[in-house]
């Protein structure tokens, strides 16, 4: 008789995925306000088969991140309109910490790179950089 190796859910995935975007599953926890402290752990071990609705309602509101991707996983994590663009990406900024974003720009560019630069991305890239620089300017005065 053979066993079956039983594997995480695709909705826990997306958890862990949505998790590791935050400088650590303590800081996830919190800023979900979540009162499972060891959640990300008990979904890797598969000690938690199946969060339920209320997780996963604590997630979506506490990251901002797409309802329907995290139960489907179609669509993209995070859904931007006009309005909270400016915002969300400053609160991305404050509750997953520098550092992490700068890894996620790092993979992209990596991607890109792979797949051949485009032929304007020194530019893109210089614009950024002086976004970024103008907008820390602003911040120090």
């Amino acid at each position: 008789m053979s066993r079956k190796k039983s594997e995480i859910n695709e909705i826990s995935k997306r958890i862990i995925r949505l998790s590791g975007l935050y400088p650590s599953a303590k800081s996830f926890i919190a800023q979900c306000n979540i009162s499972n402290h060891s959640l990300i752990t008990d979904l890797k071990k598969k000690r938690i088969k199946n969060p339920g609705g209320d997780i996963l309602a604590k997630i979506v509101k506490g990251t901002g991140c797409n309802g329907s991707w995290l139960l489907t996983g179609k669509g993209e994590m995070f859904v931007r309109n006009a309005e909270s663009q400016e915002n969300s990406e400053i609160s991305y900024l404050v509750f997953n910490g520098p550092d992490n974003l700068v890894d996620e720009f790092e993979k992209a560019i990596n991607g890109i790179i792979k797949n051949g630069l485009c032929d304007d991305l020194e530019i893109k890239l210089g614009k950024l950089l002086v976004s970024v620089l103008e907008h820390r300017q602003k911040t120090l005065n």
